[in-house]
């Protein structure tokens, strides 16, 4: 009994290493990664998976109001992330979750209609699909994101 706790523990927390380590990463790599998407707040340490995007602790707590189907908020250092969910931050980020909102008019929006919006609701589609597609980009999918430059791969 004590023998499976122990391996949980240690599982978790080799989970949580790894995962702080890949969403370091991308946010050391990817400078719009580094300020929280929404307010611009330095080294946001956590992330709505959903879409794809680094948020600050005040926005995150105003993300989880928004519901888990539009914004499924997890900690950048508290939470183990699973592999698909690490994907999306990879694939996604601020920069591109940014260019779709500027794409379709939302950067002035509030908070509720940025997200709630067809556009936010379509890019979450496209970036969960690619997602379960590993040589798939979010772009292939989505008709009015960044150049081909612009494109993540992992």
């Amino acid at each position: 009994e004590d023998f499976a706790l122990g391996e949980l523990q240690f599982w978790y927390l080799h989970t949580l290493m790894e995962s702080t380590g890949v969403l370091e990463a991308l946010r050391r790599n990817r400078p719009a990664d580094a300020k929280c998407v929404d307010c611009s707040a330095d080294r946001p340490e956590w992330a709505s998976v959903t879409n794809g995007v680094f948020l600050c602790l005040t926005c995150s707590g105003r993300h989880r109001g928004l519901g888990v189907h539009i914004s499924f908020v997890r900690s950048v250092t508290m939470d183990a992330w699973k592999p698909e969910q690490l994907r999306a931050m990879e694939l996604g980020g601020n920069e591109l979750f940014q260019h779709m909102l500027q794409e379709n008019g939302l950067l002035g929006s509030s908070l509720h209609q940025r997200y709630s919006a067809t556009a936010a609701a379509e890019y979450r589609a496209a970036l969960q699909a690619a997602v379960k597609q590993p040589d798939m980009l979010v772009q292939s999918s989505m008709p009015s994101l960044p150049s081909p430059g612009c494109a993540r791969q992992a």
